[in-house]
C-alpha cells in the first residue's frame, strides 16, 4: 500500500517533463500532486502547455486552491524549521515568497475570468443601443409599461410569476430552490442523519473532513447541509485562533511568540494548531466556491424557465409598443447614447462605464419620466440676518502693536484637519481544497 502511494506522488522535478494529459490524471488521483505542480510552477520554469493547463478555465480555481494550501504549509514548515534549526529553512522561505507571488497572480486570473463572464452577460443584454434605450424608456414611463406588459401577459395566457419568500442570505436562496424544485436534489437518509447530529458531533465530522484531502465527505457539500457546514467551519476557526496564535479568524498572520523560548511540546502543539488552522481556511474557500457554483446554477435555471422566458418576451413586446407610442422619447435616448457607440448600434463599455451609465440614465429618466414637468422646489425663504455682534474688547494690558501680531501663531490660520473615519472594509477570501501534501514539495523531514 505504501509503495502504491509513493508511485502516485509527484515530485517537483517530474512536473516539467510530464505532458499535460498525464498531469491531469495525476491531479485527479491525489490533490497533493496538484499542490506539487503549483509549487513547481511558482518556483521554476515550466513548459507553456503545463502553465496553460494550470491557469486555464477548467483548472484555474483548483490551481489557486492548491497555492493557498501550499502557502499555509510552507509558512508553518518555515516556522518549524526555525524552531529546529533546520538548514533547509532559507530554501523553504524562498519557496514561500515565490508561492505568494504566484497566488496573487492566480487570484488576478480568477478575477479576470469573472470579469469576462460579466461582460458576456452584459453583451447579451444591454450593450446594444436599442436594448438599452428600450429598457430606459420602460423605466421612464413605468405606468404605461406596466399596462402594456399586463395586457401582453393576459393575451398570451402566461401564468403569474411565482413569488419567492425573501431570502436572508445565500443559504436561504439555495434551500428555497431545493424546496421549489429549481435545484433537483434529494435528501437521503445519510443527509438527514447528518443534519440531525448535535453541534459537537457535526463539528467533529467537519474537522475530520478538513484533515482528509483525498477522502472528502461529499455529504457536507449537499445543498441542504451547506449552511451548517459553513457555520461549523467558522466555529472551528474561532476555536483554533487561540491555540494557533493566529492574527484573526480569517488570517494566520505572523507567529507572535518565540517558539524557541517555549517547551518543545508546547511549541509543537502551536505548530500543529497553525497547520490545522490553514487547512480550515482552505476548506472555507471550498465551501464558498460550492455556494457560488450553486447560486450560478440557480440563476441559469431561472433564466431557462419557460415561464420566465415567456415573461421576458412579453416585456420586450411591451417596450416596443411603448417606443411606438413615444417615438420622440425613444429617439432622444438613442441620440444621447450615440456618443458612446463603438460602431452604429453597439455601445462601447470603455466609454459608457458604470458611473457614466448611471449618471446618464438618472438624468434621462428625470427628464422623460417622473421629473418631466415637475415644478422645481422653491428656494428656502430668506431668514433675517442676526444683528452683528459687538467687537470684543481688547484684554487689559494687551499691547496693540506687538511685533508679529499679524502673523498667525501656532494653530492659527490653518485649515482644520479632517477627522478620520472608520477604516474601509475589504472583502477577504478564505482558502479551500484537498491533501496535506505540500510537505512533499520540500525534502523529507
Amino acid at each position: 500500500m505504501r509503495s502504491t502511494e509513493t508511485e502516485r506522488m509527484l515530485r517537483l522535478r517530474d512536473v516539467a517533463r510530464l505532458p499535460a494529459e498525464v498531469l491531469v490524471k495525476r491531479f485527479e488521483e491525489d490533490f497533493g500532486n496538484l499542490v506539487t505542480a503549483a509549487v513547481a510552477d511558482a518556483t521554476r520554469r515550466l513548459p507553456a502547455p503545463v502553465r496553460r493547463l494550470l491557469d486555464g478555465l477548467e483548472w484555474h480555481l483548483d490551481w489557486a486552491d492548491a497555492l493557498v494550501w501550499a502557502e499555509g504549509e510552507l509558512q508553518v514548515s518555515a516556522e518549524r524549521m526555525t524552531l529546529l534549526g533546520d538548514p533547509r529553512l532559507r530554501r523553504v522561505e524562498g519557496q514561500l515568497r515565490q508561492v505568494r507571488v504566484r497566488l496573487h497572480e492566480a487570484r488576478c486570473v480568477a478575477a479576470d475570468y469573472r470579469r469576462q463572464d460579466r461582460e458576456r452577460l452584459e453583451q447579451g443584454r444591454l450593450l446594444t443601443a436599442r436594448a438599452t434605450a428600450l429598457s430606459w424608456l420602460g423605466k421612464a414611463l413605468p405606468e404605461e409599461y406596466a399596462a402594456l406588459f399586463a395586457a401582453r401577459v393576459a393575451e398570451l395566457g402566461i401564468p403569474p410569476l411565482r413569488r419567492h419568500t425573501a431570502s436572508r442570505d445565500v443559504f436561504d436562496s439555495i434551500e428555497q430552490a431545493v424546496a421549489q424544485g429549481r435545484l433537483r436534489v434529494t435528501a437521503g437518509p445519510e443527509v438527514t442523519a447528518l443534519l440531525e447530529l448535535p453541534d459537537d458531533t457535526f463539528r467533529a465530522a467537519v474537522a475530520d473532513d478538513v484533515r482528509e484531502q483525498n477522502a472528502r465527505n461529499v455529504l457536507l457539500r449537499h445543498p441542504l447541509v451547506l449552511r451548517r457546514w459553513h457555520a461549523g467551519l467558522a466555529r472551528l476557526c474561532e476555536l483554533t485562533v487561540g491555540p494557533a496564535r493566529a492574527s484573526s479568524a480569517t488570517a494566520l498572520g505572523r507567529l507572535p511568540v518565540d517558539l524557541a523560548g517555549l517547551p518543545r511540546q508546547e511549541a509543537m502543539q502551536i505548530i500543529n494548531a497553525r497547520r490545522f488552522f490553514c487547512a480550515v481556511q482552505q476548506r472555507r474557500l471550498d465551501c464558498d466556491r460550492t455556494v457560488r457554483g450553486l447560486m450560478a446554477e440557480i440563476v441559469r435555471r431561472e433564466r431557462a424557465d419557460p415561464v420566465n422566458t415567456a415573461r421576458r418576451e412579453a416585456g420586450v413586446h411591451a417596450r416596443l409598443r411603448l417606443a411606438e407610442a413615444h417615438p420622440e422619447a425613444y429617439a432622444r435616448i438613442r441620440e444621447e447614447l450615440r456618443a458612446y457607440e463603438s460602431e452604429p448600434g453597439h455601445l462601447d463599455p470603455a466609454r459608457l462605464t458604470s458611473d457614466v451609465r448611471g449618471a446618464l440614465k438618472a438624468r434621462l429618466l428625470a427628464e422623460l419620466g417622473t421629473g418631466r414637468g415637475a415644478p422645481a422646489p422653491d428656494p428656502p425663504a430668506a431668514q433675517p440676518s442676526p444683528a452683528p455682534r459687538p467687537a470684543p474688547r481688547p484684554k487689559p494690558g494687551a499691547p496693540e502693536n506687538r511685533p508679529g501680531r499679524d502673523r498667525p501663531g501656532l494653530g492659527q490660520g490653518r485649515a482644520p484637519r479632517p477627522v478620520p473615519g472608520p477604516p474601509a472594509r475589504t472583502a477577504t477570501g478564505h482558502p479551500s481544497l484537498r491533501k496535506a501534501a505540500c510537505r512533499r514539495a520540500e525534502p523529507s523531514r
